[in-house]
C-alpha cells in the first residue's frame, strides 16, 4: 500500500505533466538539500563514515537500490523480490534490489542476462526512472520517452539544462531529481482521473487462437506447454499490438527463469518481455501471471539507422543462403573476437575505428539484431561456454557461428545442418523455440 504522500506526488506529478504549461516549477535546491532531506527518510544512506558522497557518480546497481527505497517506501522486504533477478552479471548484494525494480516494472536489463550493474547512470535512465517510480510510466510512449524524459524533467523544474546534456549523473544530482519530484506534492495538485477501468483476470484474455495446433506436439514438454506457446505466439502474430495481450500462468523459480530464458533467446530488434498491464492493481494476487510484450527500444533506432543499407542490399538478394552469408560477413567486418569483451547492441553498431572486440556471446546477440531487421528467423543457442544461432534459411533450421567464421577466416560453422562442436544446454526450449518462430518446422 502506498503512503498519502506518494500518492499525492504522483498526481501531482501525474497533473503537471499532463499540463505542463501551466503548473509552477518548485524551486531548485542544491544537492546537499537534497541529499540530507533524502537521508532523513531513509532513501539515501551514507557510507560507514555517514557521507553521502554526492560527488560521486552513481551506478545502475546503486540507483536499483534508491528505487527500492523511494518505490516501496520502506515497506517491501527486497529479498522477496531477489527470485526476479535473472541478470547473471549482478553482485549478490544488489539482485533483491534489481529484482524488485524489475518486478515493478521500473528498470530492464541490456538483454536476457545482462543488467550493466557498474555501468554510470545517465540523466536519460534517471529522469525514465524516476517518471515511472511515480505514476507516469502508463503514458511511457504515449507523451514521453525515454528519449524525451530529460526534456520533460527540465521543463517541470525536475532538474537543470545542464545536468540533462551530462554524460552522466552524481548522487547528488539525483538525489535533487527525487526531491523536487516529491516537492511536487506540496502544490496541493488535484488527484489525476482514475484509469479507464481496471485490468483484471479474463477468458477473453487468453489467447484468441490455438496456435499449438499448428506446431509439431513433441515440443510440448514441462513448463514449455501449449498455453504457454499460445501466449507467446499470439504476441509474434499481433507485434506490438498488446492490448488485450495474451496471458498464460506460469510458476516462480526455475519454470519462471525456463520461459524468461525462452523469450530472451527471441529478442532481435524487438525486446520481449514479461508484460504486466499498468492498471492491474491486483498483480500481487497473480503472482505466476505471464503475458509477452514485444517492441523495438527507443535506443535502438540508431543501430537500425546503421544497419539500413546492409539491410536495403540483404533485400536485393535472392535465396536466403545469400543473405545470411552476407550478414555474417557484414558482422565480421565490424567485430573482432576478444574473451571477456562486452559491448551492446548500441556500441555494435555505431560507427567506431578499426574493430570492435566482442565475446560469442554478443556476435550471436549482434546476428539476430540483423536478422531480425531483415524478417530472417533467428536465435541464439548456448552451451556451457559458447554462443552462437540457429537460422531459419532454405526451408529447415540451420546453424551459423559468426564468432569462429571471423576466428577461422572461414564459413566452417556457416549454415550447417548439424553443429557437433558444442552441446546445447537448453535442447526443449531450443525446439520449442524453433516451432515459436516457424510452427511446423521440427516435424
Amino acid at each position: 500500500m502506498r503512503k498519502l504522500v506518494s500518492t499525492l506526488l504522483c498526481a501531482a506529478l501525474f497533473l503537471t505533466l499532463a499540463c505542463p504549461a501551466y503548473a509552477a516549477k518548485p524551486p531548485m535546491v542544491t544537492p546537499s538539500e537534497a541529499g540530507a532531506y533524502l537521508q532523513e527518510r531513509g532513501i539515501y544512506q551514507g557510507d560507514g563514515s555517514g557521507s553521502l558522497k554526492l560527488d560521486k557518480g552513481l551506478t545502475r546497481a546503486e540507483m536499483a537500490a534508491l528505487l527500492t527505497r523511494l518505490h516501496g517506501e520502506g515497506e517491501v522486504n527486497p529479498e522477496h523480490y531477489a527470485w526476479a533477478c535473472y541478470f547473471t552479471d549482478v553482485p549478490g548484494w544488489a539482485k533483491p534490489y534489481v529484482g524488485y525494480c524489475v518486478a515493478s516494472l521500473l528498470v530492464a536489463g541490456y538483454d536476457e542476462s545482462h543488467y550493466g550493474p557498474n555501468d554510470m547512470v545517465t540523466p536519460a535512465m534517471a529522469c525514465t526512472v524516476v517518471l515511472r517510480c511515480c505514476g507516469y510510466g502508463h503514458r511511457e510512449n504515449k507523451d514521453w520517452t525515454y528519449g524525451t524524459a530529460c526534456g520533460y524533467a527540465v521543463q517541470l523544474g525536475l532538474i537543470s539544462e545542464a545536468t540533462a546534456k551530462a554524460p552522466a549523473i552524481t548522487r547528488g544530482e539525483m538525489a535533487v531529481l527525487i526531491y523536487q519530484a516529491l516537492k511536487l506534492e506540496e502544490q496541493g495538485s488535484p488527484p489525476p482521473p482514475p484509469p479507464k477501468g481496471e485490468y483484471a483476470i479474463s477468458a477473453d484474455h487468453w489467447s484468441r487462437e490455438d496456435f499449438s495446433q499448428q506446431a509439431n506436439p513433441a515440443v510440448f514438454t514441462g513448463v514449455y506447454d501449449r498455453a504457454l506457446y499460445n501466449t507467446i505466439r499470439q504476441t509474434l502474430v499481433d507485434g506490438d499490438a498488446i492490448d488485450p495481450p495474451a496471458y498464460t500462468m506460469v510458476a516462480k523459480g526455475a519454470d519462471y527463469s525456463a520461459v524468461k530464458n525462452v523469450i530472451g533467446r527471441l529478442d532481435n530488434v524487438k525486446r520481449f518481455e514479461h508484460y504486466v498491464p499498468d492498471n492491474f492493481s491486483n498483480y500481487w494476487q497473480y503472482l505466476d501471471y505471464f503475458a509477452v510484450s514485444s517492441k523495438i527500444p527507443e535506443q535502438y533506432m540508431a543501430p537500425l539507422a546503421f544497419i539500413q543499407p546492409a539491410v536495403n542490399h540483404v533485400n536485393k538478394l535472392g535465396s536466403d543462403r545469400e543473405k545470411v552469408t552476407y550478414l555474417n560477413d557484414y558482422l565480421c567486418s565490424l567485430l573482432a573476437y576478444e574473451r571477456n569483451a562486452r559491448p551492446g547492441v548500441i556500441q555494435m553498431f555505431a560507427p567506431h575505428e578499426g574493430e570492435l572486440k566482442a565475446t560469442c556471446g554478443h556476435y550471436a546477440i549482434a546476428f539476430k539484431f540483423l536478422c531480425g531487421a531483415a524478417d530472417i528467423p533467428c536465435f541464439s543457442v548456448s552451451s556451457s561456454d559458447h554462443s552462437w544461432n540457429l537460422v531459419y534459411a532454405d526451408g529447415r533450421w540451420l546453424y551459423v557461428d559468426v564468432s569462429t567464421n571471423d576466428v577461422t577466416h572461414s564459413h566452417t560453422a556457416l549454415l550447417r545442418e548439424t553443429y557437433p562442436s558444442h552441446t546445447d544446454i537448453a535442447p526443449a526450449a531450443t525446439a520449442f523455440i524453433k516451432e515459436l518462430l516457424v510452427p511446423g518446422s521440427t516435424r
